[in-house]
């Protein structure tokens, strides 16, 4: 296993040392900090077979993977970073994808892309070698940038990716040989599936995302109903809820799903008022429902979360 730390680096020397680290783990990109002065990250890396286990935590940056980078070295890879805390967003050609915690990005390394990472974040980086991935979907660029499906084959890969997350430094080398195409198989299935939910005509993705907007910007009134939503937006109660069915979720699903990542951020963020004021803050109206719920999509207790702090 590799490492690099921060942690006996020179304060002034941090962001430098750390850009470095990024580009021995990973490949050639250009990492931006408003404070780079004090900054900390760590990198851990590990083979297994023929991909790379990278563990990553760090405070707020950007990544950037420029066109000039790309010609500058030779990676021929796809990334699937799995989401284990904070926030980060992914922008690779003209989609943008800010996955949830817990969640899959895909993209690629032989095209320009941003990742920004406005809070401090955790993450495992899985590198995979281009030509796996090809030989079983060979139309897997067009899954990039697109959210991996949480159901069916998404969440048998999803769930598989954390467990070689955790167990990937303890295989023997034809343990870790064997996981690595169980992987990239599993991955397959999962881009399949994210292919059929997530490519959509431009007019219905800008009218989805148009929608989730809307939603987002009014997670706090525990009343937001499908109805009003559109209302809101323009459109036909059953128009809205085949836009949801595209993306193999639902309205209600949906809105959950963004109110628990709200509060997820507000208590990693430091959050320090009740959970009662949070669970009304975020639009839930049952303290009991929130915390069961908060549970069940993260493992832990609100409670419990905030004490990670």
């Amino acid at each position: 296993m590799r490492v690099w730390s921060t942690d006996d680096v020179a304060g002034r020397e941090r962001f430098s040392f750390w850009n470095d680290a990024v580009c021995d783990a990973f490949l050639k990109v250009r990492t931006e900090c408003d404070e780079p002065e004090g900054f900390q990250g760590r990198i851990s890396s590990v083979a297994a077979g023929p991909l790379l286990v990278n563990h990553v935590t760090s405070q707020t940056h950007v990544v950037r993977r420029s066109r000039a980078s790309v010609s500058a070295d030779n990676s021929d890879h796809f990334h699937v970073n799995l989401h284990m805390d904070g926030v980060c967003v992914l922008t690779q050609g003209d989609r943008q994808q800010q996955p949830g915690i817990g969640d899959c990005l895909f993209f690629d390394s032989t095209r320009p892309f941003d990742l920004n990472f406005p809070t401090a974040m955790s993450l495992t980086s899985f590198i995979v070698p281009r030509a796996m991935i090809l030989a079983r979907a060979a139309d897997a660029v067009d899954a990039v940038a697109l959210p991996l499906s949480r159901s069916g084959a998404g969440t048998l890969f999803t769930a598989f990716a954390r467990t070689l997350a955790a167990t990937a430094d303890r295989l023997s080398p034809a343990e870790a040989a064997q996981a690595s195409e169980i992987f990239v198989d599993l991955l397959a299935l999962a881009l399949g599936a994210t292919r059929g939910e997530g490519v959509r005509d431009s007019v219905q993705q800008a009218r989805f995302q148009h929608v989730c907007q809307h939603i987002r910007a009014r997670l706090s009134d525990p009343a937001l109903s499908l109805n009003d939503v559109a209302q809101a937006v323009g459109l036909a109660p059953r128009t809205l809820q085949t836009l949801f069915r595209a993306e193999g979720t639902t309205f209600s699903d949906y809105v959950l799903e963004q109110r628990l990542q709200l509060a997820y951020r507000q208590l990693a963020a430091g959050y320090r008022r009740s959970l009662t004021e949070l669970a009304y803050s975020v639009g839930f109206g049952d303290l009991s429902y929130f915390s069961r719920a908060f549970r069940r999509r993260f493992g832990v207790t609100a409670r419990e979360r905030r004490t990670m702090m």
